[in-house]
């Protein structure tokens, strides 16, 4: 049984009367017959009283025909769904990202992602590094981002601009630095030893941007004061533009961000601490045309942010 001999049960119904079914098809009658018989094998059941005239529908028949009708409009709608995606018009992308970095590269992104393909819903799952790394392997997103190392023997990666790591100095601590007068029309650099006596802003123990601190600071052979210790670095940088003290950010969220006189940005003289971002998606998983696509919009954003 398949599906034309479905369409041709479902017209023979409605026509009740073979020649009549059969010459709409541009069939032979002995034909056409044969294709109902073949389909009343298959079932084991005759769907039509060919004694009554008109023709009639068994009980098994009308039963089949409705349930068919059924059947067939899934049909239709499962094909029309399937061209609905394969055309863009409709789909699902999943992203895993952590909170601060979905904060600056994902806005623009997906607002370009949906004049392209508005019908697609993208979902953006919010977590921890770690617990992003976990989750492409095991597959639960189109792609993650997430910063080296990771498992490349079960992932493939796609290596983004590296982060530029700069100093936010609130403008009310940085007047004592030795390059207080610098243009503020670049970023100066400044030797991180100069910076032992400003109190600072770092995020916990746990997070790759604060043992990015306590390395630089061990490496200054800096014993840091530390003002205030928060959860994300979306809250410290908020914290440095109160004028609570100094923090790490990236250059690319800060490029993303408006920021007035409350602070002054420094590279740091010397630091080669950075941080490695990537696009990760378990191996051998089937990418859509449209999760290719936010990924290409993905790296065009980042890298406008880095040479921003």
């Amino acid at each position: 049984m398949n599906s034309r001999h479905i369409q041709y049960a479902i017209l023979l119904s409605e026509l009740r009367n073979f020649s009549q079914a059969a010459e709409s098809l541009g069939m032979s009658q002995p034909a056409f017959s044969k294709q109902i018989m073949n389909l009343e094998k298959d079932l084991g059941v005759k769907l039509f009283d060919r004694k009554s005239l008109p023709l009639k529908l068994t009980p098994a028949g009308e039963f089949f025909i409705r349930e068919a009708k059924l059947l067939l409009d899934k049909e239709t709608q499962l094909f029309r769904t399937m061209e609905r995606f394969r055309s863009g018009e409709q789909g699902t992308v999943t992203i895993g990202i952590t909170p601060f970095r979905a904060t600056y590269l994902l806005p623009n992104m997906i607002r370009k992602f949906h004049e392209d393909y508005p019908g697609v819903q993208v979902v953006v799952r919010e977590a921890g590094s770690n617990v992003l790394r976990q989750g492409a392997i095991d597959g639960h997103y189109d792609f993650a981002i997430v910063n080296l190392p990771v498992d490349e023997s079960v992932l493939d990666i796609i290596p983004l601009e590296s982060d530029t790591l700069v100093l936010a100095i609130p403008t009310t601590l940085s007047h004592t630095l030795p390059c207080a007068d610098a243009d503020t029309s670049s970023i100066p650099e400044i030797a991180f030893e100069d910076c032992k006596d400003l109190p600072f802003i770092v995020v916990g123990s746990n997070q790759e941007m604060r043992q990015l601190f306590d390395r630089l600071c061990a490496r200054s052979s800096i014993n840091p004061h530390i003002a205030c210790e928060v959860v994300g670095i979306t809250t410290a940088w908020s914290m440095a533009n109160a004028g609570i003290g100094a923090t790490l950010l990236p250059l690319q969220f800060i490029n993303s961000h408006f920021f007035e006189h409350s602070l002054r940005l420094y590279k740091i003289k010397d630091a080669h601490f950075v941080r490695q971002p990537c696009i990760i998606s378990r191996h051998g998983q089937y990418r859509s045309e449209f999760a290719q696509h936010a990924i290409d919009l993905l790296i065009d954003n980042y890298s406008s942010k880095t040479t921003g």
